[in-house]
C-alpha cells in the first residue's frame, strides 16, 4: 500500500509546511501499518530520510495511490485498538520491545521494512 502526501501540518504549531522528517507534500510513500484507537486513525509512513520506525500520521493528510495490502498483513482488534500490519508486528508488546532494543523485535522490524520497501516502486516527489 502506498500513499501520496497532500499536506503536512507541523505538530509544534498547526502551521502548514512542505516537508517534515523526510516526508514531503506530493511524495509517495509505503504504509508500514494502520492503527486505530477508538475513533482516531493513524498510518505509519516511512520516507527515504524518515528515522526508523517511520512516523504516525493522520490519514486525512494522504491519498491512496496503491491499494494492494502487502502479503503477510493481518488485522487484529484488541483492547479498543485495531491494527492492520504485518503479522510479525502484531504480537503484544512488539513496539515496546522495539523501543527497548529487543533483538527479535529489531530483526522483525528490519525484515518487514526491507520487504515493504522492495515491493514499493521508487518514491515520487
Amino acid at each position: 500500500m502506498r500513499v501520496r502526501c497532500l499536506e503536512i501540518i507541523h505538530p509544534d504549531g498547526d502551521v502548514p509546511v512542505t516537508e517534515f522528517n523526510g516526508i514531503r507534500v506530493g511524495g509517495v510513500y509505503p504504509v508500514l501499518e494502520m492503527v486505530t484507537y477508538d475513533i482516531d486513525c493513524q498510518i505509519r509512513v516511512l520516507g527515504p530520510e524518515t528515522p526508523d520506525p517511520g512516523l504516525l500520521w493522520d490519514p486525512a493528510s494522504f491519498e491512496t495511490v496503491d491499494t494492494r495490502i502487502p502479503p503477510g498483513w493481518t488485522l487484529v482488534i484488541t483492547g479498543g485498538r485495531t491494527r492492520l500490519a504485518d503479522a510479525r508486528w502484531q504480537r503484544p508488546g512488539f513496539w515496546a520491545d522495539y523501543a527497548h532494543g529487543d533483538p527479535q523485535a529489531l530483526a522483525d522490524y528490519q525484515h518487514v521494512k526491507r520487504e515493504l520497501l522492495a515491493a514499493a516502486p521508487a518514491t515520487e516527489n
